[in-house]
């Protein structure tokens, strides 16, 4: 595979400028939807954005910079979900800040899971395509973050690699169902088992499992003679 420029050749600065690459960039996603990654051109990204090709090239060389453009800000919106998540999240309790990065890291499955899956499979890690999605690296010290000052409460020794860890197995989880399991995303069992994961990793077997306030008020009693 040859190099490839993947830097947009400027940054719009006026409202109309940054409205049209605002139209190539969802253009593109239309594209990608439509046609794949091999199918995608910078011809057809125009004609769906409406602009002429030589409009495009003035911001983007090719194909490969509308695309790492397009990860970028598919990047951005996954890492602003879990931040806005994790500040809401109680910092006196580690055990609450692993269910909101699970919640929402699950949740973020949902923003455009079919164009997530083709970022997955087809996409090339070139250039800048490859920093703008390694969101993993910016997800995993959000998580240590929140876990550095409860160190002495976790199961595990090093802070820094068990946030890598949980969240490589979060990232792992929703790639596969995204792929194979797409009936799954933004369902209760699944966040409900991704958590029990997470926190038995973290804290031990033992860590308890929330119950909501409706189940635990229905679960029978035992009969059993004490």
């Amino acid at each position: 595979m040859g190099t490839h420029e993947t830097n947009p050749r400027k940054t719009p600065r006026q409202t109309r400028s940054r409205a049209t690459v605002d139209a190539i960039v969802e253009a593109t996603i239309r594209v990608l939807l439509a046609r794949g990654y091999d199918g995608t051109t910078t011809i057809a990204v125009a004609a769906r954005a409406g602009v002429s090709v030589g409009s495009l090239y003035q911001y983007f060389p090719n194909k490969e910079a509308l695309v790492a453009t397009l990860v970028e800000r598919h990047a951005a919106a996954i890492v602003a979900r879990v931040e806005g998540a994790l500040a809401e999240a109680d910092p006196a309790d580690p055990e609450a800040a692993v269910r909101a990065f699970v919640r929402a890291g699950l949740d973020a499955q949902r923003i455009s899971p079919a164009l997530h899956k083709i970022l997955i499979e087809q996409v090339p890690r070139v250039g800048r395509l490859a920093e703008a999605a390694e969101t993993s690296r910016r997800l995993a010290v959000l998580l240590e973050r929140h876990l550095a000052p409860h160190r002495a409460r976790l199961a595990v020794p090093d802070v820094r690699i068990a946030a890598f860890v949980v969240e490589t197995a979060l990232e792992a989880l929703g790639h596969r169902v995204i792929i194979e399991e797409p009936h799954l995303i933004g369902t209760a069992q699944l966040e409900a088992e991704a958590t029990t994961l997470a926190l038995a990793y973290l804290f031990g077997p033992r860590a308890p499992r929330r119950r909501s306030g409706a189940l635990a008020a229905t679960r029978p009693r035992s009969t059993r003679p004490v």
